[in-house]
């Protein structure tokens, strides 16, 4: 039994130090995907995008919140010299306005919520393919987030030269 121990323990100890040697030979970069993602020129360049995309419908959206104000406003005023018949139409008027509203809220949501994905994902893509590139033409066998690695030295970040060729991507 003593003799089964010494073997196994030096058959896990063999395997141990090939594994080890395999890790030595192991090339490791991180990137913080984050610091990319808010260093990219392409960032800006997106927000304008989506926001003329969807400025005229954000102003249209307003202007019926301010017109649902200004009609609640003035029925809380009026009341007192409204008929029942007056009161029962503004009420309706208010609780159609306040309906298109939500309708037009939630598309508008929703719209910019995709668009904004699409967009991510083409910034993502070529994010992706900048670290691929990188990955390759330095050699490293592995890349992972930063965030994932507790620890990571500073000199295995190549977080900046992930910004760089992906901003010169324009």
């Amino acid at each position: 039994m003593n003799k089964a121990l010494k073997v196994a323990g030096l058959s896990f100890a063999l395997m141990a130090a090939g594994m080890g040697s395999a890790w030595a030979e192991t090339k490791i970069a991180v990137v913080d995907m984050a610091e990319v993602f808010q260093k990219l020129p392409q960032r800006e360049a997106v927000a304008k995008k989506l926001k003329g995309e969807f400025e005229p419908r954000m102003r249209e959206l307003q202007k019926l919140e301010s017109d649902g104000q200004a009609l609640v406003e003035k029925f809380k005023k009026d009341e007192a010299f409204m008929s029942n018949e007056q009161k029962k139409q503004n009420q309706e008027k208010l609780a159609k306005l306040q309906m298109e509203f939500n309708q037009k809220r939630q598309a508008f949501e929703r719209d910019n919520g995709r668009r904004q994905s699409e967009e991510r994902n083409k910034i993502l893509t070529k994010v992706q393919a900048a670290i691929d590139s990188i990955a390759k033409s330095n050699g490293y066998d592995l890349v992972l987030e930063r965030n994932a690695a507790p620890y990571a030295a500073s000199k295995l970040d190549i977080s900046g030269q992930v910004i760089s060729q992906v901003s010169k991507s324009n």
